[in-house]
């Protein structure tokens, strides 16, 4: 149910989606890279595969053959040793298939591993004020009880740093996949070592370590999909019980470069320029103009 890409009502925004009301309070974000995936797929590990469910040897053997047909290229054939058919209608298919096994391998072994805790414990300095609170209740000295219900405001009702809670999270579109971990980052480099070891001896995929990183995006922006995650924190709000939540939740930005590119045609130093030769033109020109480059 992670898995975003090529299926029936799904897409980069249902990923994206799920990033944004599922990854509450993640501290982690590993932004997975697999070097050149769909052309170092495996032929015997994707053939392997299918055949788990797939008992129609006729039929494997015809997709051995189409993966290992080879391509034209300026009328010159080469060789197909591995990956996927360039351009082929089976390909994001047999992809998703390939990939599926690192799926079930993050939902049958790193999601239990590191999901412990049905919550975060109480901050005990928000349980230090409402036990003062109940004995200025009991005194009737609303004075202090004023200056304590300010004073609350300002604390999680819940343990940031619980050291014994842990979530992770985990979202793919095609070839690009996240995780998202709340917990020390020692144990999210954990994760990621323990991902590539997988892809390199389950699946034959190399993980590049430059562009799979680890990012804390309460100080830095993750990157997935185009978009930059980070976590945004409110320090004011409320439940319906009054008690404040660690309310990290998740937004999505634009990145700035993408803003500025987009933007640079339609600006002069940093302002608005003026369309001089659309001046003379009827509002309907004008507007059609507007929606063709917009």
């Amino acid at each position: 149910d992670r898995s975003h890409g090529f299926r029936p009502g799904r897409g980069p925004h249902t990923a994206l989606s799920e990033i944004v009301h599922g990854w509450k309070g993640v501290h982690w974000v590993i932004e997975g890279d697999i070097s050149d995936c769909f052309g170092r797929l495996d032929h015997e590990v994707l053939l392997s595969i299918l055949g788990e469910r797939i008992h129609d040897n006729r039929f494997l053997r015809l997709i051995r053959h189409m993966l290992q047909a080879g391509y034209l290229e300026e009328w010159r054939w080469h060789e197909t040793l591995s990956g996927a058919p360039q351009g082929g209608v089976c390909s994001p298919v047999l992809s998703n298939i390939y990939l599926d096994k690192l799926d079930k391998f993050v939902e049958t072994v790193l999601l239990p591993k590191y999901n412990r805790e049905k919550r975060r414990s109480k901050n005990p300095a928000y349980q230090r004020i409402e036990n003062a609170m109940a004995r200025a209740r009991r005194r009737g000295d609303r004075k202090a009880m004023k200056a304590l219900r300010k004073q609350r405001r300002t604390l999680p009702s819940q343990h940031p740093q619980d050291p014994h809670y842990r979530r992770l999270r985990y979202v793919r579109y095609a070839d690009d996949w996240a995780l998202g971990f709340s917990g020390p980052k020692a144990e999210a480099e954990e994760i990621k070592r323990e991902i590539r070891d997988f892809l390199r001896e389950t699946l034959k995929l190399e993980l590049s370590e430059e562009k799979t990183l680890v990012t804390h995006i309460r100080t830095h922006a993750a990157k997935f999909l185009g978009y930059e995650i980070v976590s945004q924190h409110v320090d004011d709000k409320l439940d319906r019980r009054g008690q404040r939540q660690v309310n990290e939740t998740i937004g999505l930005r634009v990145p700035k470069e993408v803003i500025e590119q987009k933007c640079a045609n339609y600006m002069r130093r940093g302002k608005p320029a003026q369309r001089a030769p659309l001046i003379r033109d009827s509002d309907y020109s004008i507007i059609r103009k507007y929606q063709s480059e917009y």
